[in-house]
């Protein structure tokens, strides 16, 4: 099978997937097949996704995109845009899984899986960098927290699995915490990144997942994942502007 038709038949698995969000993510061929109603959420979500960077990451983006499909502007009323962040961050970590599958054996090591991994669901991110600090300043908010927490506990738990990791008990949560902070960090530097092709952002994340090398001797170094994740958020986006104190 080629790339392209491993490509494809995965997108599909993972539409399905994610739909009926398993929390493994595990692919089978007998996973049932989305709703009709679901089929228009999806088709209304990934539509909405091209309004992001006119109309940010709002009620209006939804409205339009359902407008624009020919259905009611109230199909998938929303209070705020979270509906279109969840769904963004959903693809994200579908595209980043398939780019995994076709290229992750090229890396030796699982830090430089690591690395490669995190450079790939950043560019998901990138066509929408500008935009990101109002999504990440919604994330942040108390009411949304556990959305973003979930978010980040399945990205950071799927990289280090697609990396090869088989640690336990400790060191587990010791370096999906590292992994959380390296990438939000990485992240919301991006947001601000005005290099040319965002090179100061890779030599950013290079720095933090060095030093991530020694990730199996500092256990000890695992914290409250939770706690630790809104509360720095928050003060970053809070120096920025993006939210207020």
């Amino acid at each position: 099978m080629n790339s392209a038709m491993r490509r494809c038949g995965h997108r599909q698995a993972l539409a399905i997937s994610r739909v009926f969000n398993t929390a493994s993510r595990r692919y089978t061929t007998n996973t049932p097949r989305p709703t009709d109603g679901q089929k228009v959420r999806i088709s209304i979500l990934d539509h909405a996704l091209t309004k992001v960077n006119q109309l940010g990451w709002t009620p209006a983006a939804i409205e339009q995109a359902a407008t624009d499909l020919g259905y009611s502007p109230m199909a998938l009323a929303s209070r705020d845009g979270m509906p279109l962040i969840d769904h963004f961050m959903d693809r994200a970590l579908d595209e980043t899984c398939i780019e995994a599958d076709d290229q992750l054996h090229e890396f030796d090591t699982p830090i430089d899986r690591i690395r490669f991994l995190c450079r790939v669901r950043l560019r998901q991110t990138r066509p929408y960098i500008r935009r990101w600090p109002e999504a990440a300043a919604l994330l942040a908010q108390p009411g949304n927290v556990r959305v973003a927490m979930g978010q980040l506990s399945t990205l950071v738990s799927r990289m280090w699995y697609l990396a090869g990791d088989q640690s336990t008990q400790i060191d587990w949560h010791a370096k999906r915490s590292m992994l959380a902070a390296a990438y939000v960090a990485s992240e919301l530097y991006m947001c601000e990144d005005t290099s040319a092709d965002f090179s100061a952002t890779w030599q950013f994340l290079d720095r933090r997942i060095e030093n991530m090398q020694g990730i199996e001797h500092t256990a000890n170094m695992a914290q409250n994942f939770g706690n630790q994740f809104s509360r720095n958020l928050f003060n970053i986006l809070a120096s920025r502007g993006y939210i207020s104190q």
